[in-house]
């Protein structure tokens, strides 16, 4: 097996080379673990009193930080040109480099580049990008590689896109109108608080959040009338994306169940579970990042409906057998 095939296996956690699994686990909770201190180092800098104590700790995990995260990196672009095309034959033709260039479009590639490229950015050119460092909190986005309940949440809004889309233009079109009425009823009465539409969308979104800081209150009767029915309105218009993403998300879980049910009756089908039976079993439950228990239960339900239909089987050929 190649460097490269090897690299890519153990930074995946590819399920075609198994004797990489555990060096893999290592690679992903050793990544995990710089992540959170890096994140962690980044908000106490901002803290004066540590920062005067430790910023030469501080700045040492910064660097540390930046030079593991290039190598991770640079490992990436140069085993992406390993990755199985799974009959995509565009990509089997596709040089080396075009494949490595197709891996850095993407978007976690591009969250890889940009947790690094600000560190780079402030050593080389010489004038003041302390607004790129804002981009550093885009490390703890990383996580999202090793986290598959962050990935199902990432899919399903991918899914539900375009109904997204819809509940939020509908949000912000009736947080516009509810600015615009606002301002006619309470602009004579507060002209400072509701001096024009654009400032009285601050009003309109805090009030259909049902948030309410009480910075900007309608002080006129019907303005009173006015924000009580746009909190009611707004408890049920700001419900629409919620009740989506929480929809899709239950049926992402189920399929996720309906395919491992699946996995489980094929091993099934000989009427026990070898060990390479469990070993893949147990694979797919961690692709599918199922709930250890769960599963089993699971498991145990179709062996025992397996076992039944085997039983009512058996029995049907005995009982016509001995029929007069």
């Amino acid at each position: 097996m190649s460097l490269q095939t090897t690299c890519y296996n153990i930074l995946t956690a590819s399920s075609d080379a198994r004797e990489h699994k555990a060096m893999s686990k290592v690679f992903d909770w050793v990544l995990i673990l710089l992540v959170l201190i890096n994140v962690a180092a980044m908000m106490l800098e901002t803290v004066p009193q540590v920062a005067n104590v430790w910023s030469y700790e501080l700045h040492l995990i910064e660097i540390v930080s930046v030079i593991l995260f290039t190598i991770e990196y640079a490992l990436r672009v140069y085993s992406s040109a390993a990755a199985p095309v799974h009959g995509n034959t565009e990509l089997v033709h596709k040089s080396v480099w075009k494949r490595r260039w197709q891996y850095m479009k993407s978007p976690m590639a591009i969250i890889d580049l940009m947790a690094i490229l600000p560190f780079y950015l402030s050593v080389f050119i010489a004038f003041d990008l302390r607004i790129l460092r804002v981009f550093r909190v885009l490390r703890i986005l990383k996580i999202g590689r090793y986290s598959r309940s962050m990935q199902t949440l990432v899919t399903v809004i991918r899914n539900e896109s375009h109904s997204l889309l819809a509940a939020i233009s509908v949000l912000l079109l009736f947080t516009v109108i509810a600015a615009t009425c606002i301002y006619y009823i309470e602009h004579h009465a507060q002209p400072e608080v509701f001096s024009s539409i654009p400032a009285s969308l601050w009003w309109a979104l805090v009030t259909l959040t049902t948030v309410g800081y009480g910075d900007a209150v309608p002080v006129t009767a019907l303005g009173k009338i006015f924000g009580g029915f746009i909190t009611i309105m707004g408890i049920c218009f700001y419900a629409l994306p919620a009740g989506i993403l929480s929809s899709s998300y239950t049926s992402q879980m189920q399929l996720k169940r309906d395919r491992f049910k699946d996995t489980v009756r094929t091993a099934l089908d000989d009427g026990m579970l070898s060990a390479h039976d469990m070993h893949h079993i147990e694979r797919v439950r961690e692709l599918l990042d199922l709930d250890e228990e769960e599963a089993h239960l699971i498991m145990r339900l179709l062996q025992h409906h397996h076992k039944v239909a085997e039983n009512t089987g058996s029995d049907e050929p005995h009982s016509n057998h001995h029929a007069p």
